[in-house]
């Protein structure tokens, strides 16, 4: 089950530009709170009936230097989710395999816990001033599901966070990020399924 709740009071800490531009592109956007925290893509499509395609993550790889954000919905089955392996992360950055084994998973950018990951990121995320920036996000171009209304997290922490879901349309996370972060969003086959 699940509540529909204002969604200006869900977006803080430098997100709440996702409110005002879905508003100024004309997009729906909506904020729910489910009755069950969840960490997977998968409890959250069991919560509400969806398929887990319509589940969309945020992962976030880091070296030494660099952060990169990949975004897709979940493309594998309950034994087996779908993960960015060495050879997409070398396709998609044009670096070597050898290179490509030295990006880590374990990365959560501020204002973010595993099972809360988002790809509506702030502006701070992408400051060069930090110690490690974030470089891109890469969204997975799925042109069938672009019209198609996903769940994705909104970030945060503590149960609460893992309860928080905003639903909109696939092809409106790219929107988004695009007119907020031009340049910086790029829509890519992550998986060379297309």
């Amino acid at each position: 089950m699940l509540k529909y709740v204002n969604l200006e009071s869900v977006l803080c800490n430098g997100k709440e530009y996702v409110a005002k531009l879905s508003k100024e592109l004309g997009l729906d956007v909506f904020a729910v709170k489910h009755n069950i925290a969840t960490d997977t893509c998968f409890e959250k499509a069991e919560l509400l009936n969806w398929s887990a395609k319509r589940i969309v993550k945020a992962i976030y790889l880091s070296n030494r230097d660099h952060i990169y954000g990949f975004v897709f919905p979940e493309l594998g089955i309950k034994d087996y989710v779908q993960k960015i392996k060495t050879k997409d992360i070398s396709r998609v950055l044009g670096i070597s395999g050898k290179k490509a084994k030295k990006y880590s998973n374990s990365y959560c950018p501020e204002s973010m816990e595993k099972g809360t990951c988002t790809p509506f990121v702030t502006s701070t995320n992408f400051n060069c001033s930090q110690e490690k920036p974030l470089r891109k996000i890469f969204i997975h171009d799925i042109p069938s599901l672009n019209k198609e209304f996903v769940d994705i997290s909104i970030g945060g922490y503590g149960e609460e966070a893992h309860k928080i879901s905003l639903h909109l349309s696939y092809g409106s996370i790219y929107e988004i990020l695009n007119y907020k972060f031009e340049g910086r969003i790029e829509k890519v086959d992550l998986f060379n399924k297309i």
